[in-house]
């Protein structure tokens, strides 16, 4: 029923129906073929370029470990080549090499005990050093800034062991140092054949991360590290991972089989499920040469390969424009087609299933009528029009795949197949100019030439390529610049360093020979001793009593000097000052005490650090000629006071003598007076000749020797009268003392005759202070002297009496610069406020 139905349909619908079905199986299989061809070859390409950047960044972070295992074999050859020895020099080359480049973590030698000077016992527990003394300096920036302190394990860790077993060259499997996570690029330094130590660099890993973290392609593609054993290095979301979680960890055959190539070196790629996303991923790892560690490239599977089905969507919209087209074709055809239309879709047919089974090579048949003979013309015209472009487009593509990357399409063609021909043709162009300028830079790599910069730069996925290659070139640049600037800068530091050596030696020389012995102290407790010149010999010592810390500078100070000597120190430091000069005594080896002259040089860093530097200058002998002098004044000055004293108590006596030819009372009385102010000026210089400084006069003493005198000159028995006195422990000047020695014989005298009657009770009172600090005037006292008898009369002027007492009173409160009041309010009261005299010296 269905075949009656059919066999009834007119010929025009059959002819569009057959000849859209046609077309339809044409396009399809040609399409088919053409679609599996180039989204193959969109494929490899796409592929081809992933393992190409992975391996670009493969080769950047290889330059860079190349880089880094360079510095470490400068530092070995220049430790190997080393002879002076010095480990301070030496520390300076480390600091040096820190400093000058940023992106290292530390760098340090350890060397083999007394493998490089021979005086590892001399440095126990030094900077730089450990309980053993061996040179094992580890200049680092652990805690932001850079500083020294001494190697730890190395006695059983790799960055050690490894170069010392294999005298060669080793890059450290990544490890946890400190608590920084780090890789050792180290060197063996061999001398005379035999290992002496290392010399090396650490780089932290963090800087890896962040690099590889920035890594993106395609849309959400990332990148990150992992060791020789599979121990991630880095990752840009996961940073828990990196040192504690390998390959191995995340299960899986593809992921084994890919940790067993990067230990092996090998690259590769697969397929496999991102743990992070869960997305399906095509995974590509390439090897780092010199640390035995793999790039590794995740890329999306769907977001690698987008560009193959958009092409493959471009293909079939062309197909479906084609079908379109061919039916209306065939409308148009069936139109003025009625009747010999069943040859021409028996040819038809025949193309259609050739071209099915891939024979695209057959063609229409033309000998039809006239009518009908552009039918087959035209079929055989779109045959050629579709297959042409697609074997021109396979064979130029089969050769790109070849690397024959100037191959070009050579069939005219148009509309979009001449579109798809000038991509292809561009692409071919692009990739073959790429490649040429790359291969440029990479032969101008062989001959050490870093100059030649990249040329042409790529867009997209190219641009990855060119930029790695460019960036490849400017790090070799720069390392090679500053290889050459090191070995310049080495020699320069050589050929001063040689110059400073023998400067060195002559200041040492003449050092040596001068009476003068030099210290370098540090500014700790002990004051322990850097250096000491070799003439310490002098007092007994030995150099290496002092560089080995067996002898501090303080165990030399004489015991009842180390406070002072300890207190001149910091109060100099404390006040900025730097330099000051002291005289103090010190013990030699055997026990001998000498005095010596010191000029100390203090000198500070910019970390606030400390250190002295003095001249110690032997001056015993000058010393000793010193108290001799002092010895003799003093003498003479004993001597003197004594004689003094003596002679006073001689005109004392010749007083009283001379009173007894006298029988008049004043007379009798002004001797006696006369003689009451010798004595007080005798006891004065007595006062002076029983002080230890033969300078000051105990005040306090004074006075109750003085009025200890007056008492029994004048006889006081029969009355009651007693003396208080308050006075200040005050020593003054002999200046000072001899006048307010007469005011208070001539006040206390003057109160002793006239204020009380006969067997009338009272008090005399005597009292000195010093003024408090808080007086406008410094050194200030005052002087009170009273009792409480029948007063002074009121009508008497005391600064204008005929007394003569009182006027020497007046006249020697002057002469002391002081202030005299009365008070007649209860008794009588002198009240004196005056300044100590300094001493004059007399023309």
């Amino acid at each position: 029923m269905r075949i009656k139905m059919f066999s009834n349909t007119p010929l025009r619908t059959k002819m569009i129906v057959y000849t859209v079905l046609g077309v339809f199986l044409i396009l399809t299989a040609s399409t088919a073929v053409i679609i599996s061809t180039v989204t193959t070859q969109e494929e490899k390409l796409a592929y081809q370029q992933s393992v190409e950047m992975a391996s670009n960044y493969a080769n950047q972070f290889d330059a860079d470990m190349k880089a880094n295992l360079a510095i470490a074999r400068t530092i070995s050859t220049t430790m190997e080549s080393y002879e002076t020895a010095d480990r301070d020099e030496a520390l300076l080359i480390l600091e040096n090499l820190l400093r000058d480049n940023p992106h290292l973590l530390g760098t340090y030698v350890a060397f083999e005990p007394d493998a490089f000077d021979g005086k590892d016992a001399e440095y126990t527990n030094s900077p730089a050093h450990d309980g053993t003394g061996r040179f094992v300096p580890y200049w680092n920036k652990m805690n932001g800034t850079a500083s020294v302190a001494p190697l730890l394990h190395y006695d059983s860790s790799d960055y050690y062991q490894l170069p010392k077993a294999t005298e060669k060259d080793v890059l450290t499997e990544p490890y946890f140092y400190e608590g920084v996570f780090m890789v050792s690029y180290v060197s063996p330094i061999m001398k005379e054949g035999e290992f002496a130590g290392i010399g090396g660099v650490d780089v932290s890993l963090e800087y890896v991360d962040e690099v590889v973290s920035k890594v993106r392609t395609f849309d959400t593609g990332y990148a990150f590290m992992v060791s020789n054993s599979g121990v991630i290095l880095s990752h840009p979301t996961h940073k828990d991972w990196i040192g504690k979680k390998d390959l191995y960890d995340f299960g899986g055959e593809e992921l084994e089989k890919a940790s067993r190539d990067i230990k092996n070196g090998i690259g590769g790629h697969l397929e496999t499920a991102d743990p992070t996303t869960g997305k399906t991923v095509i995974l590509f790892y390439e090897p780092v040469e010199t640390g035995d560690f793999a790039f590794v490239l995740v890329v999306p599977k769907e977001e690698m390969l987008a560009g193959v089905a958009d092409l493959r969507e471009r293909l079939l919209i062309i197909s479906a424009v084609s079908i379109l087209f061919m039916a209306a074709l065939a409308y148009m055809i069936a139109r003025s087609v009625t009747e010999p239309i069943n040859r021409i879709v028996k040819d038809f047919k025949s193309i259609a299933q050739d071209a099915v089974k891939g024979e695209l090579g057959v063609r229409a048949d033309t000998d039809v009528e006239i009518d009908f003979q552009e039918i087959p013309k035209g079929l055989n015209e779109i045959l050629n029009a579709v297959v042409i472009p697609i074997r021109e487009t396979m064979r130029v593509t089969n050769a790109l795949a070849k690397g024959e990357l100037k191959e070009r399409v050579n069939v005219d063609v148009q509309g979009e197949f001449r579109e798809l021909e000038d991509t292809l043709d561009k692409f071919s162009e692009t990739l073959n100019m790429i490649i040429d300028d790359s291969n440029a830079v990479l032969k101008a790599f062989q001959h050490n030439n870093f100059k030649r910069p990249i040329q042409v730069k790529g867009q997209g996925d190219f641009k990855l390529l060119t930029d790695g290659i460019e960036e490849t070139r400017l790090v070799l640049d720069r390392v090679t610049t500053q290889r050459r600037e090191a070995e310049k800068s080495l020699l320069e530091y050589a050929r001063k360093l040689e110059h400073s050596n023998r400067l060195k030696e002559e200041l040492e020389s003449i050092i040596n020979s001068s009476p003068v012995i030099v210290f370098l102290w540090k500014y700790e407790e002990g004051w322990p001793i850097e250096f000491v010149s070799e003439n310490v010999t002098r007092l007994g010592y030995e150099v290496e009593d002092f560089t080995s810390r067996k002898i501090l500078y303080g165990n030399i100070v004489y015991p009842g000097d180390l406070e002072k000597v300890e207190r001149e120190l910091a109060r100099n430091i404390e006040f900025g000052c730097e330099d000051y000069s002291s005289e103090y005594r010190i013990l030699t080896k055997s026990g001998e005490v000498r005095w010596v002259d010191e000029r100390t040089f203090i000198q500070r860093d910019e970390k606030g650090e400390i250190r002295l530097q003095g001249i110690i200058l032997d001056i015993t002998e000058h010393k000793k000629a010193e108290e001799a002098l002092l010895q003799m004044v003093e003498i003479r000055k004993k001597e003197i006071h004594h004689r003094i004293k003596n002679n006073l108590q001689v005109i004392s006596t010749l007083l009283y003598l001379e009173s007894g030819n006298f029988s008049d009372e004043k007379v009798i009385e002004a001797f006696r007076e006369s003689q009451h102010r010798v004595k007080s000026m005798a006891l004065v210089h007595e006062k002076l000749y029983q002080s230890e400084d033969m300078i000051s006069v105990d005040f306090s003493d004074y006075i109750q020797n003085l009025a200890n005198y007056l008492f029994g000159a004048y006889s006081v028995g029969d009355k009651n009268i007693s003396l208080k006195l308050d006075v200040d422990n005050i020593f003054l000047g002999m200046d000072t003392s001899v006048p307010l020695g007469i005011i208070i014989n001539e006040l206390v005298s003057n109160a002793l005759k006239h204020a009380f009657q006969k067997k009338e009770s009272g008090e005399i009172c005597v009292c000195l202070k010093k003024e408090e600090q808080g007086s406008s005037e410094k050194n200030c006292f005052s002087l009170v002297v009273r009792d409480n008898g029948r007063g002074f009369p009121e009508e008497i002027d005391f600064r204008e009496t005929d007394s003569l007492g009182l006027q020497l009173v007046i006249n020697l409160v002057d002469q002391i610069e002081g202030s005299i009041e009365l008070n007649t309010h209860e008794g009588t009261e002198f009240r004196i406020r005056f300044k100590e005299l300094r001493y004059r010296q007399r023309m």
